[in-house]
């Protein structure tokens, strides 16, 4: 390939984008010469640019405020001989103004004197004029958003009307602006006004006909009335009332219900002015907001003026379904003191799809979102105090399972409570995505260490791109100007990055357009850099893909920054890991060998009666130790579990007792379990540990008392409302503990899961109550999540996936066992490499009365398996030496001895080697530290069965 046919297919990419043009200044000449896209982007005659003109015919047109800076630039990058990168504006012979993005490097002769500067001029102009449309757009968001939060306020309908008019008079610096409504369809009576100073309020009624026909047309017909006071302009002339008003430019929006004129939102001014279509749509906007509000405002004075009148007979008299409760698109309700629904209007059913009569009799509870409870108790409790509530936020599901914000107002009078909601969800969610749009942003600006620009040729196979491109690829200067082919640039790509790299190109032949991608480069020295890239194709003259032109950015250092914040969160949870267990083992530790010495002390002395004493302390400090091991295990998600389906009501049902004995009679516990709340697949007797320890947390948080509850209920979770606490969408049991205790500091429950964080006085807790929770919910496939603030108390909702199938009820395999020789010649297997660990099992077995086989490893159990001994049970460690586990004696011996009946006994159980499921008939699993009467009972039950 020639050096010009590269250069030709270049040129040709940049003719197809039409906003790329390519210069070369002569510093010995002062003349610069440019191409045919060049001369266009400067207003200069294309010959003129080609043959060459002195710079100052381009630098001319630099808008004056930019160019001593623009200048300055230059200055710099031909002295210092660096890149030059700067942004401009260009005053063009026509009076239009466009942005342009230069770039370009000096180059200096065998003397380092400057001799020619070359580079390329990009068009910005429609993205400058998008950024400032779309800050024009935010500001006007931002703006209605916050005219809405005024409105929703205020009650009075006619304060409401007065504050919109002074917000959009001051926002569009108008002379005046106002309501009127339509009284009759002949008078119009003028309501609040605001002026600037210029005209004088309008009062009174006045008849329509005397703005003239031409603008009862347009108002009448539901169309903006818009006019600028021009000699010209069709409406003016024709309306001497406008004139009588001092008005010579204004707008008019009707308002319109249901087909029927009502009245009109105006702006007026003493001048002429032409009106934007932004400003328009802006007065249009609010006006429709403001008329909305108001009918709320009314509707909602109304409904307060009849439960005054009808107290007693509400929820009977409002079975008329008059206009405003019927048509008002508002949740409106009346219900008792404690929330139960006495009555609903339609948009209940239209906004949420749930009947009148499921909603009746019962409270919203069942319908809130999880986190909301303790927010609807609060505001509740607010109500009972006297206190009107404005402007709270609940979520509610729908029938379809998602949910929708509502903003309710609710007051209570006599023994009614009467409530209105709206719909926010839209406002929320653009607020949602706006802030996340602005997130990405600056997180993209503040990663972008390099950038450059490169086109790829299909047809003949190269990529050539500028300096900045070609170092991201450790390409060099000479490289990147005579090109690479696909081949070339693929081997810099990281060979796992290839596929997807290799995807984007694919998509783009078939489907024309941009797109981005984001892939490691290895670069000649060994260096990794992360880039991404955006890309555009380009089309021939037929429509067909012709070649590629793109962006590439370093982001590079974006991605180790996350990567030292990873490390770092790791780093600090392992040294507060550690410490905590050095302390707390520590402690355990002391306890056990302090009795051991002091029992060997006493039986030297003779004096046994004190045995007993040691003996009971140190089997207590093993089980601390034990429990501290199973914390740990479950916060690491390494316990072993044994998930059976199983119904919550009936566990909690069954702690009940014990829940109230735990947390005293100072603490009114209070236990809601729907009927008809779903199964769980979970471990019952750690289910059981986890809402002992969060009641006892609650209990603790409530030192001078309140209420406890404990509550369950089926929620479904969308995509967003999975991704927000971290799980996969589908049905879910929630599990929450509420309490009206001291409650939490925002950086207080962010830590809560922490192992050994604790805000408990020492030696009180040990800091890892939570955060086996936390483990034993994701084990589980389920969550935890916290709703706390200072004063307000706790609610800690346990989310645990739905088990669709049969509930087996438990059976009686917890009792205790009595350790009693039994007349029997069976045999068992005992495969455990701790020497300790084997003697304690084979001396049981010899007081229950069986025969033991003891084995060191999988490789001796293997062999006595493939003996003619008789062997009835096997018990086996699952974690062994000798590179074979547990898991895969138990196999072999299955397959030797069909049927054989086996005990796993372990402190750690990898689910890769016990399974995640249920395991085989035969087989059941106890975990260490088990007690001898545990042992002694598995032992009995397994080889009885057999």
């Amino acid at each position: 390939m020639t050096e010009r046919g590269s250069a030709d297919r270049l040129r040709m990419a940049l003719d197809a984008s039409g906003r790329i043009g390519t210069w070369e200044w002569d510093l010995t000449k002062d003349i610069i010469s440019g191409d045919e896209r060049t001369a266009r982007l400067y207003g200069i005659d294309p010959p003129l640019a080609a043959e060459g003109a002195p710079s100052a015919s381009f630098l001319v047109h630099v808008h004056p405020d930019d160019h001593d800076p623009v200048s300055d630039r230059f200055i710099a990058a031909i002295a210092s001989g660096a890149s030059l990168e700067t942004e401009c504006r260009l005053r063009m012979p026509d009076g239009e103004q466009r942005w342009i993005s230069v770039q370009g490097r000096c180059r200096h002769g065998p003397d380092g004197r400057p001799t020619l500067f070359a580079g390329v001029t990009f068009d910005i102009t429609a993205t400058k004029r998008a950024e400032a449309d779309l800050r024009q757009e935010k500001e006007e968001r931002e703006f209605i958003l916050s005219l809405v939060e005024r409105q929703r306020l205020l009650q009075d309908p006619d304060d409401l009307m007065r504050m919109t008019a002074e917000a959009i008079g001051l926002r569009l610096a108008v002379d005046r602006t106002g309501f009127f409504e339509v009284v009759d369809d002949t008078i119009i009576r003028f309501g609040p006004c605001w002026t600037g100073g210029k005209l004088a309020p309008l009062t009174g009624d006045m008849p329509s006909a005397t703005f003239g026909d031409a603008v009862g047309r347009v108002i009448r017909s539901g169309g903006t009335l818009v006019f600028s006071g021009d000699e010209a302009d069709a409406v003016f002339p024709a309306s001497n009332g406008l004139a009588a008003t001092g008005t010579r430019a204004g707008i008019s929006v009707p308002l319109v219900r249901h087909g029927r004129w009502e009245g009109a939102f105006y702006l007026g001014q003493a001048e002429s002015r032409r009106w934007s279509e932004g400003e328009i749509a802006l007065v249009e906007e609010a006006a429709q907001l403001a008329w909305d509000a108001v009918e709320r405002a009314r509707a909602a004075s109304q409904l307060r003026k009849r439960n005054r009148r009808l107290v007693g007979e509400v929820a009977e008299r409002t079975a008329e379904r008059d206009r405003v409760w019927e048509v008002s698109h508002d949740l409106l309700g009346v219900a008792d003191p404690d929330g139960t629904w006495r009555s609903v209007n339609p948009a209940w059913t239209r906004m949420l799809g749930w009947e009148a009569h499921e909603l009746i009799g019962r409270t919203s509870e069942w319908l809130l979102h999880p986190d909301e409870l303790a927010t609807r108790r609060e505001r509740l409790a607010t109500l009972h105090r006297g206190d009107e509530i404005n402007r709270y936020e609940l979520r509610m599901r729908t029938r379809d399972g998602d949910y929708r914000y509502l903003s309710w107002t609710a007051t209570l009078a006599e023994d009614r409570l009467y409530a209105i909601a709206r719909d926010v969800t839209d406002e929320r969610r653009q607020q949602a995505a706006l802030r996340a749009a602005e997130q990405r942003t600056q997180l993209v600006l503040g990663a972008m260490d390099g950038v450059g620009i490169w086109s790829y040729d299909i047809a003949n196979d190269r990529f050539q791109s500028d300096a900045g491109f070609a170092a991201l690829y450790g390409f060099s200067a000479e490289q990147a100007e005579s090109g690479a082919s696909m081949a070339e640039l693929l081997a810099r790509v990281h060979p796992e990055d290839i596929e997807r790299l290799m995807g984007v190109f694919a998509e783009m032949r078939d489907q024309i357009g941009g797109d981005e991608v984001e892939y490691r480069v290895v670069r000649p020295d060994g260096s990794q850099r992360w880039v991404m890239v955006r890309n555009h194709a380009l089309l021939n003259d037929q429509g067909q893909l012709e070649s590629v032109v793109g962006v590439g950015i370093d982001v590079t250092r974006l991605r180790e920054l996350e990567e030292s914040l990873r490390q770092a969160q790791k780093m600090e949870a392992v040294g507060q890991l550690t410490g905590g267990l050095a302390h707390d083992f520590n402690n355990l530790l002391t306890g056990i060998s302090g009795a051991l010495e002091m029992m060997q002390l006493r039986l030297k002395q003779g004096r046994i009666d004190a045995l007993p004493r040691y003996i009971g302390a140190a089997q207590t400090a093993a089980g601390r130790a034990a429990a501290l091991t199973h914390r740990l295990l479950a916060f690491a998600r390494r316990q072993p579990l044994d998930p059976r389906p199983s119904d919550v009501g009936r566990l909690i049902a069954g702690m009940e007792d014990l829940l109230r004995g735990t947390v005293g009679p100072g603490i009114d516990l209070r236990i809601l379990h729907a009927a008809d709340s779903w199964a769980v697949q979970v471990d019952a007797n750690q289910l059981e540990n986890a809402l002992l320890n969060l009641c006892i947390n609650a209990r603790d948080a409530m030192p001078d008392g309140g209420v406890l509850t404990v509550e369950t209920a089926n929620v479904w979770l969308d995509e967003a409302g999975a991704a927000e606490r971290d799980l996969s969408p589908g049905a879910y049991l929630t599990l929450c503990v509420s309490d009206t205790g001291i409650g939490m500091p925002p950086e207080v429950a962010a830590r809560a899961f922490e192992p050994f964080f604790t805000t408990k006085p020492k030696e009180q807790g040990t800091g890892l109550g939570l955060s086996m929770i936390y483990g034993f919910a994701r084990q589980s496939g389920g969550q935890i999540h916290i709703r706390s603030a200072p004063g307000a108390g706790t609610t800690m909702s346990l989310y645990l996936p739905r088990h669709v199938g049969t509930v087996v009820t438990p059976g009686e395999g917890g009792r205790r066992a009595t350790i009693r020789q039994v007349a029997t010649d069976d045999v068992v297997l005992v495969v455990e490499d701790e020497p300790g660990v084997r003697m304690l099992v084979t001396d049981l077995l010899d007081e229950l009365g069986y025969r033991a086989i003891e084995a060191g490893d999988g490789a001796e159990g293997v062999a006595a398996l493939r003996s003619d001994a008789r062997i009835d049970l096997l018990i086996t460690d699952v974690g062994l030496p000798g590179g074979m586990n547990g898991r895969q004696v138990a196999d072999i011996a299955r397959e030797l001895r069909p049927g054989l009946p086996v005990l796993f006994i372990t402190g750690f159980a990898e689910n890769a080697v016990v399974g995640d499921g249920p395991l085989e008939e035969g087989m059941e699993l106890l975990a260490k530290p088990f007690t001898i009467d545990a042992l002694a009972a598995r032992i009995t039950r397994l080889v009885g069965a057999r």
